[in-house]
């Protein structure tokens, strides 16, 4: 692992966990259908890598049969009475969130690409940055996930105003792997993470949700540009949806490609060794890759452990929420001179609309 954001750790160990289908959709396109649309029950395994629940296509009326039964603290109680509640919180342990690793970049795009990249992000670096910790979002988060080589890693996310409260959006490398791997396992978040400490409580994943074509292109210009994840998350301990314990969560907005300020939070590895929110804010510029575009920022300095950490437009200090219009997905290789996120088009939207239906 050589890289700060994508990353390819997946449990590749059950068919029922992997990608294995095709479509004709191009991601140049903003129009979306459902075959662009990936929905599955969230993986748990055990920490001898037992398998306790597989990934499998999840339509949405089962979804939300699911849910209906955990509407009320008295019902979650019960869905925490589960095999597979237990096995994820068996699991995460306190020395396991502490030690778990950042996911790291791990961008493929051709050498020439990147390259070009970089150096028009080193020309660009003296731009007006301003990055703290100091205003943190209680609507922002860390999350963790076990990868198939076993290994615990951790990303960012961030929790979307939706009328189910129950969405967190993050990275699409932060559910599944891309090209040739699979779902991640017992995918957990913890909005206003601080220090190990959770003051919001945990929240399961129930639904992981991506779009195909990051599944099946990976880390290309073609998977960045879907390289976005929403998760249906469970109740926390005390049985209360995330949005209602952080505020509400951020407003998403979709279709708008014009450059943007903006305040970027995340987890970055190398800043506190992830243990503390970072906020960089700072204008966004094109940047063009292998003939897709995306927002990019410089400056931030944030390495592996920021993918999926939300780009928030008009951002409110005083209610901590803002508009989310990308999240961040890539950036060079060992050196976090900057990084990028992809449009969120419509495409997002459906993405979005699809993992709300869960209500």
């Amino acid at each position: 692992m050589t890289v700060p954001v994508a990353v390819s750790h997946a449990d590749s160990h059950s068919d029922n966990n992997s990608t294995a289908r095709s479509s004709n959709s191009s991601t140049h396109s903003s129009s979306s259908t459902t075959s662009d649309i990936m929905s599955v029950t969230a993986p748990v395994s055990k920490a001898d890598g037992t398998k306790v629940v597989t990934a499998r296509s999840a339509p949405v009326q089962a979804r939300k049969a699911a849910l209906a039964k955990s509407n009320t603290p008295q019902k979650s109680v019960k869905l925490q009475q589960t095999n597979a509640y237990k096995s994820v919180e068996q699991y995460w342990t306190p020395e396991r969130l502490s030690h778990a690793k950042p996911a790291p970049f791990q961008s493929k795009m051709s050498k020439t690409s990147m390259q070009k990249a970089t150096a028009k992000a080193g020309k660009l670096l003296k731009n007006d940055v301003t990055r703290t910790s100091d205003k943190v979002s209680k609507a922002n988060g860390k999350v963790f996930f076990r990868g198939a080589d076993g290994g615990d890693y951790a990303c960012s996310g961030s929790v979307v105003n939706s009328s189910s409260k129950r969405i967190v959006v993050t990275a699409g490398h932060c559910v599944h792997g891309g090209k040739g791997s699979a779902w991640h396992t017992n995918w957990v978040f913890v909005p206003n993470y601080s220090n190990d400490n959770k003051p919001q409580g945990t929240f399961h994943a129930q639904y992981l949700h991506t779009l195909h074509d990051w599944a099946v292109n990976g880390e290309n210009g073609k998977g960045f540009n879907s390289d976005v994840g929403f998760v249906t998350t469970m109740d926390n301990e005390q049985g209360k949806h995330v949005a209602d314990v952080v505020g509400g969560g951020h407003k998403l907005v979709t279709a708008k490609n014009a450059q943007f300020n903006a305040t970027v939070f995340g987890y970055p590895g190398n800043i506190n060794n992830g243990q503390n929110q970072q906020i960089c804010n700072t204008n966004t510029i094109k940047n063009p890759l292998e003939g897709f575009d995306f927002y990019r920022v410089n400056g931030c300095n944030f390495g592996g452990g920021a993918s999926g950490g939300p780009w928030i437009a008009n951002f409110n200090n005083k209610t901590g929420t803002g508009e989310i219009r990308s999240v961040t997905s890539f950036g060079p290789p060992d050196n976090p001179s900057f990084i990028a996120g992809p449009h969120f088009d419509k495409r997002v939207k459906n993405l979005f609309e699809t993992a709300n239906n869960d209500k």
